[in-house]
């Protein structure tokens, strides 16, 4: 790769790594092309990129954002996800793969300017997505309104079930 083409790389990984809310380092060695070809769909799939670059490429991109911190542990093979708009999408395809695959690893991920290791990683696994989330909040909301409508309509249906019995006994 000829200089100015590296410094290509380098400016559209830049801007790629500055939006990206989560960008999660993965060991990929021991994964032949069609476990990559599979994991690269699924990944894409969900607006997931997913790239292998050279360290120190990706050590000159992700100066100057908040993936910084990822500096420190670009050692060996290395390739790396991120996403512009769910930072644990990324992490429950990654997580899913690895469990199936284990010659995936992942290393560490960076958000917002922190390390997280593979432990708080597999935390975010564990998390809820946003649609389930919203689905709590919603039943939350609505359980007040059906438990006051319940209330209302029992003294009613009492008293209907009153007259049928009455109305039987005669």
């Amino acid at each position: 790769m000829e200089r100015e083409d590296k410094k290509k790389v380098v400016a559209d990984l830049q801007q790629r790594m500055a939006r990206a809310k989560v960008a999660i380092l993965t060991r990929f060695t021991g994964l032949n092309v069609g476990k990559m070809t599979q994991l690269r769909r699924e990944l894409r799939k969900a607006a997931v990129e997913y790239r292998i670059v050279k360290n120190t490429l990706l050590r000159l991109a992700i100066q100057g954002t908040d993936k910084e911190p990822l500096g420190k542990k670009l050692e060996g093979p290395i390739a790396v996800a991120w996403s512009d708009t769910d930072p644990v999408t990324p992490a429950r395809i990654l997580a899913k793969f690895a469990k199936e695959f284990p010659a995936l690893q992942i290393l560490v991920a960076s958000s917002e300017g922190k390390l997280w290791g593979p432990a708080e990683i597999q935390s975010w696994v564990t998390l809820p997505s946003l649609e389930e989330l919203r689905a709590k909040i919603l039943g939350f909301i609505q359980a007040p309104a059906s438990i006051l409508v319940r209330l209302l309509v029992t003294p009613s249906t009492h008293l209907a079930q009153l007259l049928k019995a009455q109305s039987q006994k005669e």
